[in-house]
């Protein structure tokens, strides 16, 4: 089976598109033709993936993006068996006539609720906007198979199948880094935003300077990136920018703690955090906003803390209370760990993504 698979809004080295779901049909002996933005390290690339760069939309600059996925369909899709998107705006650009090849269309969002975090969609235009992605929602219904990447999103689209959004689980992970003269490390995996807790992350490193680094992975949005930026150059925090999620989550290994501060915005309230299900795999506890699900991972397992809203010095105690007691420490990252290996483990669901593919190509 030869796949293509085209996103004009997700980053080049995207953790779910890239090094779980092409790396998965790699693995398994299939072809994929990727059409994204370049990504920032091409070594990092699963072995045999195949890439036609494009413009990332950002903000209101989407078009140039959305032209150039265009023509670049309309060049590979001959020579595929199925073709797989992974943004709504794909859907008008490339499915208003049938598409000669099956196509799927992966939904990573619930894209309705997500409308509250754009910043750059300007606030009068948010009720258009949601009703254009549930028409969005109808098209794709008629035009392409869906799956799932959350539970809850069945509410929007119904009977579609669920792939969830977990990650690959190592079957052993390090302890907890000690290195005599080094700070331990409290990180964050994701994109940097007023929504998921950029600002508290901020007021965390001033907190906790001299006692554990605040290490930040991913990049910015652009209304708090100069904070961000400030906060680094000032030794407050450690932003590295954003990293293929490979060598992400290798940072992730032995820190102290994960972060997961994110607002109760109605995009977040019903996902699980997938920073969550990343930090789990690697036997990092995770220290989160009681958002339902996370608050319910964490209670399952006994193993980290659930801290208020906006609560950062609830946060700092949280940090100190690990930093007083590595042992507690190690013992929830067993606990986190095993929980990932039942509940969040993506070589289980990989598989059953790559059947589901196959059988759509097949038909």
């Amino acid at each position: 089976m030869r796949v293509l698979v085209v996103t004009c809004s997700a980053s080049g080295d995207d953790a779910r598109i890239v090094h779980r779901e092409a790396r998965t049909l790699l693995e398994r002996g299939h072809e994929v033709v990727l059409v994204s933005e370049a990504p920032a390290r091409p070594d990092d690339d699963p072995r045999g993936l195949e890439r036609v760069a494009i413009p990332r939309a950002r903000g209101r600059r989407r078009v140039a993006s959305w032209r150039a996925a265009r023509a670049a369909v309309c060049r590979l899709r001959p020579a595929c068996d199925l073709m797989l998107i992974h943004d709504p705006e794909l859907v008008p650009v490339l499915l208003l006539r049938r598409s000669p090849v099956p196509v799927v269309w992966d939904v990573r969002e619930d894209y309705v609720a997500s409308v509250a975090d754009r910043r750059w969609i300007p606030s009068f235009a948010r009720r258009a906007v949601r009703r254009t992605v549930r028409g969005i929602y109808a098209l794709a219904s008629r035009r392409c198979h869906l799956i799932l990447a959350e539970d809850s999103y069945v509410d929007v689209v119904a009977d579609a199948p669920v792939i969830p959004n977990s990650t690959w689980v190592p079957e052993e992970v390090p302890p907890v880094r000690r290195s005599a003269g080094e700070l331990p490390e409290v990180v964050y995996v994701g994109r940097l935003s007023v929504g998921r807790g950029a600002l508290e992350m901020v007021a965390l490193g001033r907190l906790l300077r001299g006692e554990a680094r605040v290490v930040l992975i991913g990049a910015a949005d652009g209304d708090v990136e100069a904070i961000v930026r400030g906060a680094h150059d000032e030794g407050v925090v450690e932003w590295t920018g954003p990293l293929p999620n490979p060598v992400a989550l290798a940072r992730v290994d032995g820190a102290l703690a994960g972060l997961s501060l994110l607002h109760p915005l109605a995009n977040y309230v019903h996902s699980r955090p997938t920073k969550l299900l990343e930090y789990s795999a690697r036997g990092v506890p995770c220290i989160s906003t009681p958002l339902p699900l996370a608050a319910e991972a964490i209670e399952r397992t006994g193993a980290g803390v659930v801290t208020p809203h906006g609560d950062v010095d609830a946060v700092a105690v949280a940090v100190r209370r690990l930093l007083a007691d590595v042992d507690l420490r190690e013992e929830w990252g067993r606990r986190v760990h095993a929980d990932a290996v039942e509940h969040y483990n993506w070589q289980r669901d990989g598989a059953r993504f790559e059947s589901l593919l196959a059988g759509w190509a097949g038909r």
